[in-house]
């Protein structure tokens, strides 16, 4: 019954220490776009950036509600895209907010970039016409018919996705439960207890069957010492 008690406490010390930790390791999370929490409370320590001068750099500027996080982004703003794509591959760089054809394209081809978030300040690419050019209505046309057809997401499928894509792993983030992992210590508390517990009972025994022999001597020796004690007072 002792051993049982002790082995329910250390059980359940273990468990409540394990699944206090586990609560306390938090996975961390994608980044939901550019209003994810994280990104607008200046005491995170996580920077992000896009390139100076740039429509990504006026977006910004313009939105009154973005100005706390614009405000933490000048002073990190790049010259140039690149620079800020490599700052963010070494980790000197948290996040990079730019054009999302240029950093789905960037992100296929290196498994150590991902692009989070949804779009924002959604525009498009256009064609360049001289004013009153007899093209400008059959440009629009095909550009729309493009749209339509698909054609326009097979370009971008061929590529971007699928052109450069790289076969990289997926690493799931999921949160933390106790799993046979985690509770191998308790096992191996249980066992080692169970080992100890065997090698007591073996030295029990092994000292019972002493003090079994010693007593039977003792008492083959009492009794032999009463018979010569007879004898004795016989002849007397």
């Amino acid at each position: 019954m002792v051993w049982a008690g002790f082995a329910m406490i250390i059980v359940a010390s273990y468990t409540a220490n394990l699944a206090a930790f586990l609560v306390l390791e938090r996975p961390k999370t994608k980044l939901t776009g550019i209003n994810d929490a994280r990104l607008r409370n200046t005491m995170e320590n996580l920077t992000c950036a896009t390139v100076k001068g740039s429509a990504v750099d006026m977006y910004f500027r313009r939105q009154v509600e973005l100005s706390n996080m614009y405000r933490t982004m000048e002073a990190n703003n790049y010259d140039t895209a690149e620079r800020a794509i490599q700052d963010v591959k070494i980790g000197k760089l948290m996040a990079f907010i730019w054009d999302s054809s240029r950093l789905e394209f960037e992100a296929a081809q290196d498994c150590e970039l991902v692009t989070a978030g949804e779009l924002f300040g959604r525009s498009g690419y256009g064609i360049g016409l001289q004013k009153g050019s007899p093209w400008a209505d059959a440009v629009t046309l095909a550009i729309l018919d493009f749209h339509e057809s698909g054609f326009m997401a097979s370009l971008d499928n061929q590529w971007i996705f699928q052109r450069n894509v790289l076969q990289c792993e997926q690493f799931e983030k999921t949160p933390n439960t106790l799993g046979l992992k985690n509770m191998a210590g308790v096992f191996i508390l249980v066992g080692a207890g169970i080992v100890g517990g065997i090698f007591l009972i073996v030295i029990e025994m092994a000292y019972k069957k002493h003090q079994i022999k010693k007593q039977k001597r003792m008492e083959l020796a009492r009794h032999a010492a009463d018979k010569w004690r007879g004898v004795i007072e016989k002849r007397k």
